[in-house]
């Protein structure tokens, strides 16, 4: 871990307490090859359907941690992330995202997919199996970024 790593993670922290999740804080930043942020994003609901107004539909349901992430309102932060660099016109090819959580399946394959080499991490997901990470097959570096502690606890 770099200098710059820990910068961005202390960074990360402080964004993921913007996230207007009931049930978990997610943050993302991504930054590009010359260690530049080029976007960064919670997985907060869209604004029209905001869960602190209508309640959480995954608590409404009583859907089980882990599963069913295509009933929310919200998208993942990483998601976020990837619309913002579309709006832009802005690649990640070469860079860096940085996430509170391991990103979910969907997530991973849209990282291995865009260019990105390296994913720096807080804590584990629900669904994160090890050896069926699919983000080595695609030479991106997977880091685990253990001393910045526990976050809010992750009940997707």
């Amino acid at each position: 871990m770099t200098d710059a790593d820990h910068e961005f993670l202390k960074k990360l922290v402080e964004t993921q307490k913007k996230s207007e999740c009931l049930r978990a804080h997610v943050a993302s930043i991504v930054v590009n090859a010359d260690g530049e942020i080029i976007a960064k994003a919670t997985n907060s609901p869209h604004k029209i359907y905001s869960c602190k107004k209508i309640g959480c539909i995954r608590d409404i349901r009583k859907v089980p941690s882990g599963s069913r992430r295509e009933i929310c309102y919200g998208i993942c932060a990483e998601q976020y992330c990837f619309v913002e660099m579309a709006k832009k016109g802005v690649s990640c090819k070469g860079g860096t995202i940085y996430v509170t959580s391991h990103p979910c399946r969907i997530c991973e394959s849209m990282i291995a997919e865009s260019g990105i080499k390296r994913v720096v991490f807080i804590k584990g997901y629900p669904d994160m199996i090890p050896e069926y990470d699919i983000l080595p097959d695609y030479k991106i570096e997977v880091v685990q970024a253990k001393e910045y502690g526990d976050t809010k606890p992750h009940t997707i």
